[in-house]
């Protein structure tokens, strides 16, 4: 999101107008989403974003929001529109922030505090004041939330479930809500801009969509960076050159970082098999030394912007269509923060938004040397490339590693090149459970432990570890992980929940308990994702090894949950289900202890939206209709032929929930 710092003197622009939330809701105004707009499309990375974006700023300015300081507000964007015959605001762009912002402000309306009372008295004049010109449904979901009541009618079910994503990530971030709500309201601003009369609004809504992106962080990093070469080594074009090389090989996720390099050097800097991590700097160097003999020289601005000069000089165009075919996990901005953390064992914030004061000190020297650094980013990106897990362009998990031949590459399995070595399968499924409890690009604490797991693995300069060590690293952290959150009492001075920075890099000097504080489980919907995905993977696990759940419980149908096994991948199933629903569905009495751990499930949100209020048994025909499940917890509750809240369909519920916490737990 963007800083906040205002944009521009609005005072000396009619057209601009610097809102912040409360004002923006002033229902005396009316914003119309036209025809042409796409439908709202926000998931949950963007909303949980939005949400950790504005609690940063709120938490780091309390003392500025209590003495109403200008210099506390925190700028999201800007929201275009053009003023209509009957005074309604067309928007042209910003929809998606402002459909966000306007779930919630039902979302805060519809929260109660510590003492059963609304957490804040709206204003009068302020509601909902979106509506849509194509799409009824979305103007009355909008409605419905703000009114905190369930229609009969059909609803948007990405409104609804960004509601959900919001709602849960309130609770499962443990946030003060009273303060993110004040903040929100009075120091979150967005800037309209008002279009002039008579626009054009098809064509500038096309240059809208169209226009160039704004200089990226990392990019200004990169050229501070080199602009230590240009005054301490005197204008030393071919390291300066050789630094440039690097970083824009380094900087494009969605390929290996070998293929950022001309493939003339690649196997001069990288050895035969592309897999050799380079001597030094220098060593790399030699193979730009050419640049240094051009009579004029380049300056500073030609090697950040001009390609001639970067390391992905001679495209080949036979090789776009293999090197494009991953999706990283992390972007570069991010990625350059767990390098930092990484060979720093510094506590670096991972939050790009903070990228440059992380690098630069007050004083304005760096922290690192820049050929430090840069070797370091280049060990990071190859362990990266060969050990992290990557999404193929099918939808399916890899972790694949390079393999040159003499006209081309192909990719080969990472661990193990035989197909029965499934040392490589069991990374990627504990990486890709990693991933998506934590999917959004910034916080993502797992990949610092993979990281520095691999950096103490690595004996040599071919970059290989062994599998069957780097998954017990793996499994390692997730316990940390899980017994830190959920482990008996917080409350004792010695069993307080540590930080993700101290289990991962002063993890042999503190002590994380093994036993399981069992109430946090029976939290419902403020269960994190994590638990559900860590089971999930614990119980992949113990199914690949043939282990007979059957001896356990009687009443499971172990055909049933491995005809589902053998599809199972994780995906981004960001909802907590009670299988048996919060209201009951033959309008009796709500189930006792419906919240506890044995009757929740992970699925995605929009399926929660369509299912909420079935009962067990439509919930089953519906996965049944559709072959397949959500998880491998889904699978085995919907194995019970009973399930419910009296006699052998809560009996069922017990037992299933001793038999999921001792796998959990590892018993």
């Amino acid at each position: 999101m963007n800083n906040k710092t205002t944009p521009v003197d609005v005072k000396s622009h009619p057209d601009l107008t610097s809102l912040n939330v409360s004002e923006l809701f002033d229902e005396t105004e009316r914003y119309v989403i036209p025809i042409y707009q796409r439908n709202y499309a926000w998931g949950a990375t963007e909303v949980e974003q939005l949400i950790q974006d504005i609690y940063d700023a709120a938490e780091q300015n309390k003392n500025g929001i209590q003495n109403h300081k200008t210099d506390t507000d925190y700028f999201i964007g800007s929201l275009v529109v053009y003023l209509r015959d009957n005074g309604s605001y067309e928007t042209i762009d910003g929809q998606q922030r402002h459909t966000t912002l306007s779930i919630l402000l039902a979302l805060m309306k519809n929260i109660e505090g510590h003492d059963k009372k609304p957490l804040l008295s709206l204003d009068e004049r302020l509601s909902i004041n979106l509506h849509f010109d194509s799409r009824p449904n979305s103007a009355r979901t909008l409605k419905d939330l703000y009114q905190n009541k369930t229609s009969t009618e059909p609803e948007e079910p990405a409104i609804q479930s960004a509601y959900k994503i919001a709602e849960s990530y309130l609770k499962k971030q443990k946030i003060n809500v009273p303060l993110f709500s004040k903040y929100l309201f009075n120091n979150v601003k967005i800037l309209r801009v008002k279009v002039p009369e008579g626009t054009d609004l098809n064509h500038y809504f096309e240059i809208m969509n169209n226009r160039g992106e704004q200089l990226e962080k990392h990019e200004v990093l990169k050229a501070r960076l080199m602009s230590k070469y240009k005054y301490k080594y005197k204008d030393n074009v071919a390291a300066q050159t050789t630094f440039s090389a690097i970083w824009d090989a380094c900087a494009d996720m969605q390929r290996y970082v070998q293929l950022g390099f001309e493939k003339k050097v690649r196997t001069d800097i990288f050895g035969e098999k592309w897999s050799r991590y380079p001597a030094s700097f220098d060593a790399i160097t030699t193979h730009f030394i050419e640049s240094e003999n051009n009579e004029k020289g380049f300056s500073l601005e030609d090697l950040i912007n001009n390609r001639k000069y970067s390391a992905d000089g001679d495209v080949n165009h036979e090789e776009v269509e293999k090197e494009e075919r991953f999706g990283s996990v992390i972007d570069f901005s991010n990625f350059l923060l767990h390098v930092l953390r990484v060979n720093s064992s510094e506590e670096v914030p991972l939050d790009d938004k903070r990228l440059l004061d992380s690098f630069i000190e007050q004083d304005n020297k760096f922290n690192i040397e820049p050929t430090v650094f840069i070797m370091q980013l280049l060990k990071c990106r190859m362990l990266f490339d060969k050990y992290i897990v990557k999404r193929d362009n099918d939808e399916k998990w890899s972790l694949l590693s390079l393999e040159p031949y003499e006209k081309s590459f192909s990719y080969i399995n990472s661990i193990g090149k035989d197909e029965e070595d499934n040392t490589n399968n069991q990374l990627i499924m504990i990486l890709s459970m990693f991933h998506v409890s934590y999917p959004a690009m910034v916080y993502k604490h797992w990949l610092s432990g993979a990281l520095k797991a691999l950096f103490e693995l690595v004996e040599t300069d071919e970059l290989n570890v062994s599998g069957e060590l780097y998954v017990a690293k793996l499994e390692q952290l997730s316990d940390d992980f899980f017994f830190n959150s959920y482990g008996t009492d917080e409350k004792k001075d010695d069993q307080k929940a540590k930080s993700f920075h101290q289990l991962i890099f002063e993890r042999n000097d503190i002590k994380v308990t093994k036993t399981l504080n069992e109430p946090l489980l029976d939290l419902g919907t403020s269960v994190q994702n994590f638990v559900f995905n860590r089971l999930d993977y614990l119980l992949w696990k113990k199914l690949v090894s043939n282990y007979s759940f059957k001896n356990e419980d009687s009443n499971l149908d172990m055909r049933y949950i491995r005809e589902r096994f053998d599809t199972f991948k994780f995906s981004f199933r960001t909802s907590v289900e009670h299988y048996f629903p919060q209201t009951n569905p033959w309008g009796k009495d709500p189930m006792e202890n419906v919240d506890r751990f044995g009757n929740l499930c992970l699925i995605t949100p929009s399926s929660n939206s369509k299912l909420s209020n079935y009962s067990p048994v439509d919930k089953k025909k519906y996965y049944e209709d559709k072959d397949r499940s959500e998880s491998l917890k889904q699978a085995f509750m919907m194995s019970y032929e009973n399930w419910g809240p009296d006699g052998q369909g809560v009996e069922n519920i017990k037992s299933h929930e001793k038999m999921m916490i001792n796998v959990l737990c590892k018993h």
